[in-house]
């Protein structure tokens, strides 16, 4: 058999006799030449099995971190017990990675190697074979390298493939299409990306076989004979390709009709007038003319008519301009504008329902405040709990206090101060609560064993009731030092914080070197690790894993790591979360609290959210750690994201020393949370399965709160007409804060709500219209067990003007006593420190209450010195909160107290003068209160409640006495 035997072109003839056959015109008819020894020279494919085998070699090793990391995730899940998630999400991304690498590669390389075998037919016998060799390689590695690409990205979208896979229904449909929402919140984005992916590759495919038609008739080109579709083969295959195309781009209109909910051109978010009369039928007109001019390129496919196409794509894109881009301005401009309440209001009930339907807006219950009364002395006395709660610590100052007076060490740090209640005495406390973590970066001389093996943990917490100060103005600590030191029946039998906000390093526990646990004196305290925190080290391949994860030695050479050390990694709690759970968005600000048994254990608000729920106005949050950060205007600045649906389903739990990780799903109505629980079976728990000792520290979240709060500024107004001329516009609040005007916060508090006489624990936000500073109404949620998550809404008469925080805030800074001495300070090398302003409502009326901080020039350590005090008539200031609230009840300004209203320097509490049945002045009797006062104050110092009751009793008779003397008695 020779060559010459076959039709085929001169390039490979020669090839072919380059490698060893020879025509019968040179070397005789069907002879060969001998056959060369067989040696390794002689043999050219066995060097390329020596490379093959030298780059899988390579590839093992460079390969060996990612192999590492990928077994070290697999431990680490599996000591966690969610091993199945972890096997769950690999198969399923391993799926989809397989998947769209053959759609890839079939799509690419069948199109390519198509076009290169047609292209080859005609090949001129001057093209080098080695460069057709180069060619044809270059075409195999550039469709594996983006047939790979492509199945990456495809992996990525495992999430939204899970929740269509497992999607649970809203039972919700939208108003304009009849398909229920979650078609669009966890199908339409699968469809949505499917067709970009599909497009994008046959994009590149038909761009791909441009060059590959064209390099064989190079010549051609360049001497301007060649036409591309002159072939048959060629035009054919961009006919099929291109039809396909067109088919897919048409799809993508079908998508466009269900886009419109999210349309923003109307008065409101979603769908309006214009969309669905003009907008939908132009989408619909252009798809027709897409499938027509699909259809048109497939025609080619059998038979050359370029008219065809061109003529359909000239009414495509005539569609698109006139229908689809002109029409709509000019009918919303001088159809729908003249008559806009009338033609957008069945779109306008539809915004409204369904933005109340995403955020839960629906379950606020909303009711009159009342009349607003002045505040009476008598209002005061009647919310003695209130008044003993009322937070006058500021998280700011108090965490530079903390630092300060309890940082003890300087690698210790405390990141966080947070807000919550204990029963203390009987009775629910509010706290301040403060995390003593380990800071690494300040270790004096820090060293591989220092900063891996002694230096592992933070140790203890802080805690202070809100309201008390010493007579130097800091903090009354219940819990503080080293070890943890209480002064309630609170005890921290567990202080080891190994899982925390700072803890972002991997630490070995377990070791043959004991652990650093706190100083005490000149000497310090070291233990051993005892829970089950960490990934046992008991096998060497464990051992080079995570050598080779960490890029550490180490791990291999210490003789201090042994069988029973284990390695703690992803110790920061928001990183644990998410690596587990990346699907879940986490709020701002976990709070560590104080178990029955004495541990400590973090609690996580955990978000599910959406930006595909129809007809819901989207907002932005904040993605930062910590509460939103905006700023007066009421812009959120700091990492962001878009939403239109949110839902607080899930609490999640975190052990600080041994790092499990719980979740409790919390609202079984969210069906996004139901459809995870539905793809991983077992992770979430029901909330009745969360220990009672910790579900009486729940809190209604500030994020979800404030982010609720935002939406119903606008969403509380129901009335179509009223919602379209914005004529109850309300707005968050500002207030001052370090002497910047900021929007206000939610604070939480512990008061009775209106109607009811049991204080409970509440999360406030008070609102004022738009367009002015009074106070319109102010929201609270409910934390209490039995009511979590309750919301109410209390709007204040509109006739009435009730001072909003600002206004109070400007109030203070014109009263001359008060203003004269914020001058004073900031003069003597020393500044003012405002805290948050606090509108507190009390029976019928409003108190508002702003600690005011002074910190030296020359300290960090800011000191608690004056309470700002204001009524809707007046404004006081005085060195406590009960010194101020009694100035304000006789409608005075005091900068400090008379002599007479000092608690006594040796601590006795003073006689309290007798009260006559018949008294003979108002002096006696204001003398009178002030004692009571003060020998109720010196009584709760001393922890002498008995008689702290019993000077309040005598302090509420005596100011009736008061009132009835005065006139000024009912």
């Amino acid at each position: 058999m020779k060559p010459d035997d076959f039709d085929i072109p001169e390039v490979f003839r020669r090839a072919m006799e380059e490698a060893g056959w020879q025509s019968g015109r040179e070397e005789g008819e069907g002879r060969r030449p001998p056959r060369r020894p067989r040696t390794l020279s002689a043999r050219p494919y066995g060097s390329g099995r020596l490379l093959i085998f030298a780059g899988l070699i390579l590839l093992l090793f460079f390969s060996l971190g990612s192999i590492a990391t990928f077994y070290t995730d697999f431990l680490w899940f599996q000591n966690l017990g969610f091993r199945d998630m972890f096997a769950k999400r690999l198969a399923v991304r391993a799926v989809v990675f397989v998947v769209a690498l053959m759609i890839a590669l079939g799509v690419l390389l069948g199109n390519w190697l198509f076009a290169r075998r047609r292209a080859l037919r005609d090949v001129s016998a001057d093209v080098d074979p080695i460069a057709l060799a180069a060619a044809r390689y270059l075409l195999y590695g550039l469709g594996v390298v983006l047939g790979f690409l492509f199945a990456v990205a495809a992996a990525a979208q495992w999430e939204e493939l899970l929740l269509y896979l497992n999607a649970v229904p809203f039972d919700l449909v939208d108003p304009v299409f009849g398909r229920d929402v979650g078609f669009y919140v966890f199908q339409l984005p699968v469809y949505r990306y499917i067709l970009g992916w599909l497009t994008t590759l046959l994009m590149l495919a038909l761009i791909g076989i441009v060059p590959i038609y064209a390099l064989p008739n190079i010549d051609s080109i360049r001497g301007g004979r060649w036409r591309i579709f002159a072939d048959e083969g060629i035009r054919r295959h961009f006919a099929l390709l291109g039809g396909v195309l067109l088919l897919l781009w048409a799809a993508g209109y079908v998508v466009d009709m269900f886009d419109l909910l999210y349309s923003s051109r109307g008065v409101s978010f979603g769908a309006n007038y214009t969309d669905l009369r003009v907008s939908l039928w132009a989408l619909r007109l252009q798809l027709v003319f897409m499938v027509m001019t699909a259809f048109a390129l497939f025609a080619n496919y059998f038979r050359s008519v370029p008219r065809w196409p061109l003529v359909t794509s000239a009414l495509l894109l005539a569609t698109t301009l006139l229908a689809g881009r002109l029409a709509p301005e000019i009918f919303q401009r001088y159809v729908v504008e003249p008559n806009e309440l009338t033609l957008e209001t069945p779109y306008i009930q539809n915004n409204i329902a369904l933005t109340r339907r995403a955020f839960d807006l629906e379950k606020i219950e909303s009711q009159d405040f009342g009349q607003v009364e002045a505040l009476q002395p008598r209002d005061l006395l009647e919310n003695e709990d209130v008044l003993a709660n009322i937070r006058l610590w500021d998280w700011r100052p108090l965490l530079q206090t903390y630092r300060q007076l309890q940082g003890l060490r300087p690698y210790y740090e405390f990141y966080d101060v947070d807000v919550d209640r204990y029963l203390i005495d009987g009775k629910q406390r509010q706290v301040m609560i403060g995390p003593r973590e380990l800071d690494k970066t300040k270790l004096p001389a820090p060293s591989w064993v220092n900063l891996n093996l002694e230096f592992t943990h933070g140790y203890g917490l802080v805690m202070n009731p809100v309201n008390d100060a010493t007579a130097d103005g800091q903090p009354e600590f219940f819990i503080k030092d080293f070890p943890p030191q209480s002064s309630v029946e609170i005890e921290v039998t567990r202080p080891e914080i190994y899982y925390g906000e700072l803890t972002n390093t991997h630490v070995f526990v377990g070791s043959g070197r004991e652990e650093f646990d706190y100083p005490s004196g000149d000497a310090n305290v070291y233990s051993s690790y005892a829970g089950t925190g960490g990934i046992p080290l008991d096998s060497f391949g464990k051992r080079l894993a995570f050598a080779l994860r960490n890029s550490d030695p180490n791990v291999l050479l210490s003789d201090d790591i042994t069988d029973t050390t284990r390695i703690q990694f992803r110790r920061q709690i928001r990183d644990r979360i998410t690596e587990l759970t990346p699907f879940l968005v986490l709020d701002g600000d976990p709070y560590l609290v104080i178990d029955s048994q004495g541990r400590l254990i973090w609690i996580q608000d955990a978000y599910t959210v959406s930006n595909a729920f129809p007809y819901s106005t989207p907002l932005r949050i904040s993605l930062e750690p910590g509460p939103d950060q905006a700023t007066a205007s009421g812009e959120i600045v700091g990492a962001t994201r878009s939403i239109n649906y949110m839902r607080n389903s899930v609490k999640v739990t975190v052990d600080a020393y041994n790092g499990d990780v719980t979740y409790y799903l919390f609202d079984d109505s969210d069906p996004i949370i139901l459809s995870y629980a539905r793809a991983f079976p077992g992770v979430f728990r029901p909330g009745s399965d969360m220990p009672e000792d910790l579900v009486a520290h729940l809190r209604y979240p500030e994020d979800y709160f404030f982010t609720q709060a935002r939406q119903y500024l606008t969403y509380h107004m129901t009335d179509v007409r009223v919602f379209y001329n914005k004529e109850d516009l309300w707005q968050v609040p500002n207030e001052v804060t370090n002497s910047q005007e900021m929007l206000m916060e939610p604070y939480y508090v512990t008061l009775p709500l209106p109607g009811s006489d049991e204080p409970e624990y509440l999360l406030i936000l008070p609102f004022s219209p738009a367009t002015r500073n009074n106070m319109i109404g102010w929201m609270a949620a409910r934390m209490d067990p039995g009511h979590y998550g309750e919301l109410r809404v209390y709007e204040l008469p509109k006739q009435e003007l009730i001072f909003g925080p600002i206004q109070v805030e400007g109030r203070i800074d014109q009263e001359p006593v008060i203003s004269q001495q914020f001058s004073l300070w900031n003069q003597q090398g020393s500044s003012v420190i405002r805290g948050n302003l606090l509108v507190l409502p009390i029976n019928q009326s409003f108190l508002y209450i702003e600690p005011v901080y002074l910190i030296s020039e020359t300290s960090a350590l800011p000191e608690l010195k004056r309470i700002v005090t204001a009524s809707n008539s007046a404004v006081a200031m005085d060195v406590s909160l009960s010194s101020s609230l009694l100035a304000l009840s006789r409608g005075v300004v005091s900068s400090t107290l008379p002599a007479e209203l000092q608690p006594p320097a040796n601590g006795q509490v003073p006689e309290t003068p007798t009260i006559t049945a018949d008294p003979g002045s108002v002096e006696e009797l204001v003398a009178a209160a002030n004692a009571h006062l003060a020998a109720a104050e010196e009584a709760q110092r001393q922890g002498d409640w008995s008689l702290y009751g019993r000077e309040l009793e005598a302090l509420r008779a005596t100011l009736d006495l008061l009132a009835t003397l005065t006139g000024q008695s009912e």
